[in-house]
């Protein structure tokens, strides 16, 4: 036996070489299937850091649909097998509107980022139950691009967000732009007119190309996401700025790979997007009335400050799934899906502890905070961001080999 983390180590995925305008309606070849987890390693800690054990007793996702725009997503997975819905694919021709849709496809995956995607939101416990989404009972329609990202068009982009409108109450968009693209910009804001909540990645080139706005994460009404690791803490390569909304978990998630079969560890704001997604599915599922606005407002105003104040990495915080679920805003409470468990309002600031002094609290790191915050609505994020979010050894076997680390594509 060797000790090894649930995250795991890199193994660059195959790519896929494909020439300008050459549509790839199937994959050239299969991609790898990633390896089975390693016996003894335990439930994945993100189900602990997010608290959605807690979580799944209020909302599962149900009766939510997430289109997931993207490099497809491989439906042979058992992770994914029970939650897709048909889809669509993309590609390029030779033609005056430049590109055709194709229904009923998208589920294939030739880059290995889609599938890892829609399983951080909505992977359920068949296969393996230490790996689940955010949200286990909501669907994914793929909507796939048959070429590399960098080979769609502007057009292409635009009417895969439109599509995605009418089919998904949800749309995730884990890649990001260095341009303000109009036609990009008029699909979004038509998406979120018909009641679509658009989630976007903020993009993982702070490094390289600081102080860039990136689309289409900073329109108006998307919910942009960065990318935070193990302690919480802003991955160093998510982008920041004004235009940055929440953070989620990014850095070596466990999740489902492409191939049919097998786990893969990922990282990035690809990847937070996806468990933001997740969230966002949970509270649809469980006020299915709520405006796109109010959704988002709920999702922002319970995240989990740093230091108790706004920070261009972070935006507003990072996700607390229980908290948007839960929590008593200004305005009074939504109105209750029918069946839904009953929302359950936070303590009255007068009788315990300020908002501001529970904030202040959360960030101390001590073990009887802990206890205090659990008794007062135990918000799992806050916990986890205290004790610095870190997962506890595994123990694995010398024969089975770890999932390999998959590079954030990123699609940009």
């Amino acid at each position: 036996m060797r000790s090894a983390r649930l995250a795991f180590v890199v193994a660059l995925l195959a790519t896929i070489i494909v020439l300008p305008g050459t549509a790839l309606a199937a994959c050239r070849q299969d991609p790898v299937a990633g390896p089975a987890l390693p016996k003894t390693a335990p439930r994945d800690p993100m189900l602990d850091r997010l608290g959605l054990e807690r979580v799944w007793e209020i909302s599962k996702g149900s009766g939510v649909t997430v289109a997931v725009i993207d490099s497809g997503v491989d439906g042979r997975h058992p992770k994914l097998s029970g939650a897709m819905l048909p889809g669509l694919e993309l590609s390029p021709v030779q033609d005056p509107r430049g590109f055709t849709s194709t229904p009923g496809g998208g589920a294939e995956d030739c880059e290995n980022h889609g599938t890892a995607v829609a399983a951080l939101i909505a992977g359920s416990d068949a296969d393996d139950d230490r790996v689940i989404g955010v949200a286990p009972a909501a669907k994914i329609v793929p909507i796939r691009f048959t070429v590399p990202f960098q080979q769609a068009t502007d057009s292409m982009i635009a009417e895969a967000i439109r599509l995605g409108a009418e089919r998904a109450q949800v749309l995730n968009l884990s890649f990001a732009l260095p341009v303000d693209k109009p036609v990009i910009k008029d699909a979004v804001a038509a998406a979120i007119a018909r009641g679509a909540v658009v989630v976007a990645a903020a993009g993982n080139e702070q490094q390289d190309q600081p102080g860039v706005t990136w689309y289409p994460a900073a329109y108006d009404g998307v919910l942009a996401v960065a990318a935070v690791d193990e302690r919480g803490q802003p991955l160093k390569e998510s982008n920041q700025g004004q235009w940055i909304d929440v953070a989620a978990p990014g850095k070596e998630l466990t999740t489902a790979s492409a191939g049919g079969r097998g786990y893969v560890a990922v990282s990035g704001t690809s990847f937070a997007t996806a468990l933001v997604s997740g969230v966002v599915a949970l509270v649809r599922s469980k006020y299915p009335g709520m405006s796109v606005a109010d959704m988002v407002t709920r999702i922002t105003s319970t995240a989990t400050p740093v230091a108790g104040q706004r920070t261009d990495r972070i935006g507003a915080g990072v996700i607390d799934p229980f908290a948007a679920l839960t929590a008593a805003l200004p305005g009074g409470m939504p109105s209750v899906a029918a069946g839904s468990v009953e929302i359950v309002p936070l303590p009255p600031e007068n009788t315990g502890p300020g908002g501001v002094l529970l904030t202040a609290l959360s960030w101390a790191g001590a073990i009887t905070v802990a206890a205090v915050v659990a008794a007062l609505g135990g918000i799992a994020v806050r916990r986890g961001l205290r004790r610095g979010w870190r997962p506890g050894p595994i123990e694995q076997q010398d024969d089975a080999a770890p999932p390999p680390r998959a590079a954030d594509v990123e699609l940009t």
